[in-house]
């Protein structure tokens, strides 16, 4: 099923490392306090508004990336595979067109492989109230490019306007019977005003249309079989029985709209960022015509503050943030509008601390942070009597450390712990922790840079006799041009 950014809350997913932070992700995501010249506290890096490509551009690149990522275990939510393998690749850059226009674009292509995926036919199966099974076990396997562009101009002086948008498009199979083909398009729009009323003051409005689209088909099996699986209302099974090519459609419409503010000092910044988000999913069932089956809103309010300061002639930058945030999400059928099916409020409050410090005579850069997180979440199936709630204090902490040779060579590694990644359906194995350690490598001479990551991830539990490990590298080679 369909999902949108609010719900998968904690999710970490492949085009993370293909978001120009791969230094942040070599120094175990430290971002609170730790600058760096792709994360800096500004509008486009922080609050994706594309007006802000001119300011934030500096010099023309292209770079080209390739990553492997891959994740094991049976320490996992009930529908998810066994393991992942997910390789990549693409290039980026940005190039002045002028004096007044900028723009920036990405294209990868991605290879994701899941096996061993027990009674699961869907991309993601837990993130609405409406999703499917059958009763095999099987591998699945996707394929598909994504493409990112960004194009800011600038109006006058004080005034800059942008536009942008992400496309995915990709093809999922599983493997074993009933062998259903998912086709997923995503698009996601991205436009943008920032203003200066005055100096190191800036005010943006972004907003950003969405529209995804995921249709699975069961085509006639070569055996003449039936192909028979199961739709979940909630926690309500139902039995689908199609003797021919049968098809399922889910189409999400919403739009993101924000209100930015950021104060852009030499020694100390903050940004308050305001977001909105409403997103509706409908679902439809087509043999031979299509019949409306679920409908599912989301609603999201959020708001987060980052600041930053630097200390003067001292080699140390402080951070704090916070953030809140709302979803109200519900679900009902068509056929029975007046009848409530689902319910899942959630509440975030979210504070963290970090300082980075740059001890010079050994060349060394140290950032350490905290995040506590205090999620509220409830998850209400009437019509199968299932009624699921928690109050979740989290713990996330983050140590990075970069070791720099004569400005050219720079060697990086980290530590991440969170205790409990939380899902919003509550089907993550409580008092789980998860431990990622990363290393990394750093090469800058001439026009070139090249930087590469090592990752090694755990997830533990006490009471459970198993875990889950990842592996993963990514490399990046970026050409300065004239």
């Amino acid at each position: 099923m369909i999902a949108g950014a609010a719900v998968a809350v904690l999710a970490v997913s492949w085009s993370g490392a293909a978001a120009s932070e791969l230094r942040l992700s070599t120094l175990a995501n430290a971002s609170v306090a730790l600058d760096d010249a792709d994360n800096q506290l500004n509008p486009y890096d922080y609050g994706e508004n594309p007006a802000y490509l001119l300011l934030d551009y500096r010099e023309p690149w292209i770079r080209f990336l390739f990553g492997i990522e891959e994740e094991k275990g049976d320490l996992k939510r009930a529908y998810e595979p066994h393991l992942t393998n997910d390789l990549y690749g693409g290039f980026e850059g940005i190039k002045k067109l002028g004096d007044r226009h900028v723009a920036r674009g990405s294209v990868s292509y991605r290879r994701y492989m899941r096996r061993e995926t027990p009674f699961n036919l869907e991309i993601d199966g837990y993130n609405d109230p409406f999703y499917l099974r059958d009763d095999t076990v099987g591998d699945f396997e996707y394929y598909g490019p994504s493409i990112h562009v960004d194009y800011g101009f600038r109006l006058r002086d004080d005034l800059h306007v942008g536009a942008g948008f992400d496309y995915d498009i990709g093809t999922d199979l599983k493997q074993e019977y009933t062998r259903p083909e998912i086709v997923h398009n995503n698009f996601r729009g991205n436009l943008g005003l920032l203003w200066e009323p005055r100096d190191r003051w800036m005010l943006g409005l972004v907003a950003r249309p969405i529209r995804t689209q995921n249709r699975t088909t069961f085509a006639k099996t070569d055996e003449g079989f039936d192909n028979i699986f199961y739709s979940w209302y909630g926690e309500g099974i139902v039995e689908v029985r199609a003797s021919s090519s049968f098809s399922i459609r889910e189409i999400l419409k919403g739009v993101d709209v924000g209100l930015q503010q950021y104060y852009m000092g030499e020694r100390f910044r903050f940004a308050l960022l305001a977001d909105y988000t409403l997103e509706q999913l409908k679902l439809q069932y087509n043999a031979t015509r299509r019949d409306p089956k679920g409908f599912w809103q989301d609603e999201t309010w959020d708001v987060k503050a980052r600041a930053r300061w630097r200390a003067g002639s001292l080699p140390l930058v402080l951070g704090v943030e916070g953030r809140f945030m709302k979803l109200d999400g519900w679900a009902r059928r068509p056929e029975y509008d007046d009848i409530l099916l689902f319910e899942s409020p959630a509440t975030l409050q979210s504070a963290g601390a970090g300082l980075t410090y740059r001890i010079t005579p050994l060349r060394l850069l140290a950032s350490l942070e905290y995040v506590m997180n205090r999620w509220d979440i409830e998850a209400f199936d009437y019509g199968a009597n299932d009624f699921r709630e928690a109050e979740i204090v989290q713990n996330v902490g983050r140590l990075g450390l970069e070791y720099r040779v004569l400005n050219i060579y720079a060697i990086r590694g980290g530590a991440e712990v969170i205790d409990y990644p939380v899902d919003r359906w509550l089907e993550m194995p409580r008092n789980m922790d998860r431990y990622r350690f990363t290393g990394g490598f750093g090469y800058a001479t001439g026009r070139w840079e090249i930087d590469a990551q090592f990752l090694y991830s755990m997830y533990t539990h006490d009471d459970y006799d198993t875990d889950r490990t990842g592996l993963s590298g990514i490399v990046w080679f970026t050409r300065f041009v004239d």
